[in-house]
């Protein structure tokens, strides 16, 4: 399949235009931060068809919430041009502001009032009359799942519970077009998938259009249609399925038992001819340039276990892909580096680098760990996920020296915790949840 662009150079005619929730048209936008400028948007084109839910995909810096600001009419292009909702969006920014509904990155959520209270207030700044409020809180607190933390102090909802709150506040008045900045950034599995039944239900029960920005791949799959973005510029616009058949045939799994497995992906990532190489679970994904597999007989001659087998593509491999396209070869290729000296001492502690053993943290007579264990090998990358409230932060601090266990067994790097916490702190890094930067 040849990627095409969404709209041809001379963009939809007159009489497609206000089919379309959203249409962007040769739009770029710059910043002068610095002394430098900056191309946040160059000669963005995409459309946003109704009724659908488009997912604006891209790494951070991509220039997303660029793009989103600019169809809230919250700023103005420097070229192009802006449809939402058939309204020229330089000509009459009121009546787009009206007319849609957005959700910023940080949505302003008063963390001293309770639900209720932040539901009032953005009724009243969107002029939704006595009479309708109680039927639409009815309807927004069922839909998320609040109602029975409408007491509740705002500031004291989990991360998912505020995402959802500053969802129903945008909601108060049922837009047509909605426009959600990662609404699932630092949301916890379970509330990301709440979140996601939440869009998909307005858009199947209101048929409302929504532009969904995000970072993760996975929640892109989730989308009828994707826009790739890439500093600034789009890499392609289609369906999630139109991406990946692109790919056939492209992607392996290659397994080489007697090798480290960032080994085997440095080997690969070297060849010429593969355009990605990364470590997934017990195996090496290697995404080609070409559809040739490559030789692992040749390339692994001293394990006769090495395999390769097809693995189906994902979405994510046509965005490597892409992005290989407009690099050179030598920019874009720079493996994982890799020290083969620090991997060969693995094996030579005769204990785990992080030992618990039936630990527990008791907060008068609630336990936010309960009797968990569970070992860190030297080397390895180690994930603790649980949804907000598992226990994982209490974790982190009782491991960090920080806060004491109310019983079980904690060791790093041969220390007990219970111990002698300060001498253990000597060989931790810690990176809380909250980072204290200095902002000056």
């Amino acid at each position: 399949m040849t990627l095409h662009s969404p709209a041809s150079a001379h963009g939809p005619s007159p009489t497609e235009l206000p089919a379309l929730a959203l249409h962007f048209q040769e739009v770029s936008k710059r910043f002068e931060t610095g002394g430098r400028r900056v191309e946040a948007l160059q000669h963005v084109t995409l459309r946003v068809r109704p009724g659908l839910v488009t997912g604006l995909i891209g790494p951070d810096g991509a220039g997303k919430t660029t793009l989103m600001r600019l169809a809230a009419a919250l700023m103005f292009p420097d070229e192009g041009h802006i449809m939402a909702l058939g309204i020229e969006v330089a000509h009459d920014p009121l009546a787009v502001q009206s007319s849609i509904g957005y959700m910023p990155q940080r949505f302003g959520l008063y963390e001293d009032l309770t639900v209720q209270e932040n539901l009032d207030l953005y009724a009243d700044l969107q002029g939704l009359s006595k009479p309708e409020r109680p039927a639409r809180y009815s309807q927004l607190m069922h839909m998320t799942g609040l109602a029975p933390f409408s007491g509740r102090l705002a500031g004291r909802l989990s991360g998912g519970m505020k995402q959802k709150l500053g969802l129903a506040c945008t909601l108060i008045r049922p837009p047509r077009l909605l426009l959600l900045d990662e609404p699932t950034v630092g949301v916890d599995p379970v509330s990301r998938r709440e979140l996601w039944n939440i869009v998909y239900e307005l858009v199947k029960e209101e048929g409302m259009s929504v532009l969904l920005s995000t970072a993760y791949m996975d929640e892109a799959e989730r989308c009828h249609e994707v826009v790739l973005l890439h500093e600034g510029k789009i890499l392609g616009q289609d369906t999630p399925e139109q991406f990946r058949s692109t790919m056939q045939g492209l992607t392996y799994q290659v397994t080489v038992p007697s090798l480290n497995k960032r080994a085997v992906q440095e080997i690969l990532s070297k060849l010429p001819d593969v355009t990605d190489a990364v470590i997934q679970g017990d195996h090496v994904r290697v995404v080609m340039d070409m559809p040739n597999s490559p030789d692992v007989g040749r390339l692994f001659p001293d394990d006769p276990r090495a395999t390769i087998a097809p693995v189906p593509p994902r979405l994510e491999d046509r965005f490597i892909a892409l992005l290989k396209m407009r690099r050179s070869s030598a920019s874009c290729r720079k493996p994982y580096p890799f020290n083969q000296g620090a991997q060969n001492k693995q094996g030579d502690s005769t204990f785990p680098v992080i030992d618990v053993r039936d630990a527990q943290r008791r907060f008068g007579d609630f336990y936010a760990v309960n009797h968990i264990s569970f070992e860190v090998q030297r080397g390895e990358v180690f994930g603790l996920l649980g949804a907000n409230g598992a226990g994982k932060s209490t974790t982190f601090r009782m491991l960090c020296g920080l806060l004491p266990p109310s019983g079980g067994k904690l060791t790093v790097a041969g220390v007990d915790l219970r111990k002698a916490a300060s001498a253990a702190r000597a060989h931790i890094g810690y990176m809380s949840q909250k980072f204290s930067l200095y902002g000056q």
